[in-house]
């Protein structure tokens, strides 16, 4: 549904298709589960890198670290690893029901009568298999002995939750903004998988990365200096002026400016979209 919709919906629709609907379907009962094969784990990442690619308008030839940087999404074995360190959370802090919570080992402190270094360390299982190593209980306890210590200490579910999630990047606002296509096309532009020739070039696709002007055609030669699109490039810049942002700061025309609110970053993004558009550069998909 989501692939023939990929054109007629706006990205932030999209993206709450995936999340809402698919990804919780995904992710069911992952604490148990998530020693699964690494087959199935991958076979579990294509489908979230395809959602990805659709809620983006992106490319097959967009690399995976790229296409997580520009969601704001973590791979789905990230996701599994904090979902289980939630509920040690609250199975080690008798938050759970009872016959979970009782579980937990003791810590390292309480088993010697002697000091030691890690002696907040809980005690780890031992373990004769892999399978079992990797299972919920062995495998969650040695990723929470390597968390520092406030981390752990955290006084409430929500500041723990808030601490392990401190590596999520969420996109602007201003990425969502825009017509369907000229969105599609700045986001493969800013993830190197647009059909410019230098990105084609890039990925082995084509043998020449030029432009017909001559010059290599990437991204700054498409938005700064390309001469087939002086006039339009003209317009553009004459509008940013408005903004009081140099007129061949290529990244504010890619990513925004990160010291000037959304409103101001969806004016500049209408005069980039506008500019993307006209130059008829990117009209087949």
């Amino acid at each position: 549904m989501m692939r023939k919709l990929k054109f007629r919906l706006n990205r932030k629709t999209l993206r709450t298709m995936y999340t809402s609907f698919i990804r919780p379907v995904l992710e069911y009962a992952d604490v148990i589960w998530d020693n699964c094969t690494r087959y199935e784990e991958q076979d579990l990442e294509k489908i979230q890198i395809e959602a990805a690619r659709i809620v983006t308008g992106a490319t097959k030839l967009v690399s995976f670290e790229s296409l997580y940087h520009e969601t704001g999404w973590e791979p789905l074995k990230s996701r599994r690893k904090k979902h289980k360190l939630v509920l040690f959370y609250k199975m080690y802090n008798r938050l759970s029901p009872p016959y979970l919570s009782s579980l937990v080992p003791a810590n390292l402190g309480e088993t010697v009568d002697y000091n030691l270094r890690n002696s907040q360390n809980t005690t780890t299982l031992a373990c004769k298999t892999q399978l079992y190593l990797n299972s919920f209980l062995p495998s969650t306890i040695q990723d929470w002995n390597q968390l520092s210590s406030p981390i752990r200490n955290s006084t409430s579910l929500r500041i723990f939750k808030n601490h392990i999630n401190t590596d999520i990047r969420k996109p602007p606002n201003y990425y969502y903004y825009g017509k369907r296509e000229a969105q599609i096309y700045h986001t493969r532009i800013r993830t190197h998988c647009s059909n410019l020739n230098q990105h084609f070039f890039s990925k082995n696709i084509i043998d020449n990365p030029r432009c017909r002007c001559g010059a290599i055609e990437d991204t700054q030669d498409f938005f700064l200096h390309c001469p087939i699109y002086m006039d339009l490039r003209l317009n553009m810049n004459t509008s940013a002026l408005q903004f009081d942002i140099p007129r061949d700061d290529l990244r504010v025309l890619i990513y925004g400016s990160p010291s000037a609110d959304d409103e101001t970053n969806m004016s500049i993004f209408k005069y980039v979209h506008e500019y993307i558009i006209r130059s008829k550069r990117f009209e087949y998909r």
